[in-house]
């Protein structure tokens, strides 16, 4: 394989790795300085792929009304129109939020982040052992 074959699948890996660390950060960030507020599950949205998506909606204390869209797995089971949700939001950004339940699962659940690690490691093997 030439050099520049190498170079270029490399980046390709680092990139992918940058993603991850970008992501992990981001929700780390949450855990650590994130504020927790009881949302309230408005409406569920069945449009997309994999199941609905719950539109969470609630207001942080400076009486900012803000909505947040979760997976099916980032919502309590059985989580219907009505129900409360705990969310964390960021302080500094509060656009940034991400319901309770997903903050705390361990890297290794989430798997976007541990396929890309996966995509990224199997990229290195493949360039520098074969």
């Amino acid at each position: 394989m030439r050099t520049q074959d190498v170079i270029a699948y490399d980046g390709v890996a680092v990139f992918l790795l940058l993603v991850v660390v970008w992501q992990m950060r981001r929700r780390l960030t949450l855990r650590s300085r994130g504020v927790e507020v009881i949302a309230r599950c408005f409406d569920r949205d069945w449009r997309g792929k994999g199941g609905p998506q719950f539109l969470l909606s609630y207001t942080t204390p400076d009486g900012v009304k803000r909505t947040h869209s979760a997976g099916e797995d980032q919502v309590p089971a059985g989580t219907r129109e009505g129900d409360s949700v705990a969310v964390l939001y960021d302080p500094v950004s509060p656009a940034r939020a991400e319901t309770a339940l997903a903050s705390r699962k361990p890297f290794w659940k989430h798997y976007d982040m541990a396929g890309l690690v996966g995509v990224a490691l199997s990229i290195v093997l493949m360039v520098h052992v074969f």
